[in-house]
């Protein structure tokens, strides 16, 4: 044993192995010019060629006719190191010193290999209006289609990422603001986030709004009466409220800020409604007219 971890100490220490005479130095270079997409459609397997993404293709495009760099590119990899570029450090909120990192692959690379664009689809409303129901229902329907989506419910968010939020006014803020960041993020990586939560203020709407770019937030309003999503009830809460129970329940205690100026308006007046999949399909009408499932 003594020899053996004497040999392995003295190969470890040994400058004779040089990387060139590695088991793998005499593979055949990696080449990034594109890779090849599997694909099963009716039990055959078929394989396409995914062209590179843009930021690759712009890597070469600063390469001269005879294949070198350009000087530029030596020039600007020089002053990173030479600290010419200088880091513009920024604050946010309470964070400071830190920098936005950005990278080459890009939002619309994204939604180039998903052959879709991400946006955020918030649905708000009452307690009881639907809201989760027909997130699930428009979840599938896009899934059928072959788009990615995620739904952040309210509720389930509270599992996890908000359960240290009560439903005070303020923490109640907190939970709309984090939710809205995360739907933000999802939106920027391609996907079509359906956010469902009760959601009452304007103003915590309308921030979130204003996280994404013109046109990617699409506030879908859940219009139905009191009376109607107190009749239903399926969680028990508005007894609870209506007992005391549950203090700042909102349509009871509390109040909902309807919205001014949603893009989608999803009405019901009794109990003779349309179906989840029917208001789902309308929604998807709308994503289809705005362009948002194609690249």
């Amino acid at each position: 044993m003594t020899a053996l971890c004497i040999q392995t100490l003295n190969l470890c220490k040994s400058s004779a192995l040089h990387f060139s005479e590695a088991p793998y130095a005499k593979s055949p270079p990696f080449k990034l010019a594109g890779f090849k997409k599997f694909e099963v459609s009716g039990g055959v397997a078929r394989s396409s060629f995914v062209a590179p993404i843009k930021a690759m293709e712009a890597s070469e495009a600063t390469k001269h006719a005879n294949g070198q760099p350009s000087q530029s590119l030596h020039n600007s990899a020089a002053d990173d190191f030479s600290g010419k570029n200088a880091v513009h450090l920024s604050t946010v909120g309470n964070s400071s010193n830190i920098v936005w990192q950005k990278c080459s692959v890009e939002n619309s690379d994204r939604e180039e290999l998903l052959n879709q664009k991400g946006c955020v689809i918030w649905i708000t409303g009452l307690s009881g209006s639907g809201k989760s129901t027909v997130a699930c229902a428009l979840s599938r329907a896009l899934h059928a289609r072959g788009k990615l989506t995620y739904i952040l419910d309210g509720d389930n968010c509270r599992h996890g990422l908000n359960r240290d939020l009560s439903f005070k006014a303020e923490d109640r803020s907190e939970n709309i603001r984090r939710i809205g960041e995360v739907a933000k993020l999802f939106a920027d990586a391609g996907v079509i986030c359906i956010a469902s939560l009760i959601s009452p203020y304007r103003k915590e709407r309308d921030a979130c709004r204003n996280l994404l770019p013109e046109g990617d937030f699409i506030e879908v309003y859940m219009d139905v009466p009191l009376q109607v999503c107190e009749t239903r009830d399926c969680k028990g809460l508005y007894k609870l409220a209506r007992a005391g129970k549950i203090k700042g329940f909102t349509g009871v205690d509390d109040p909902y800020e309807p919205p001014l100026n949603s893009e989608i308006v999803l009405q019901q007046r009794d109990e003779n409604c349309d179906a989840p999949s029917v208001m789902a399909e309308k929604v998807v009408a709308f994503l289809e007219k705005k362009g948002y499932l194609v690249a």
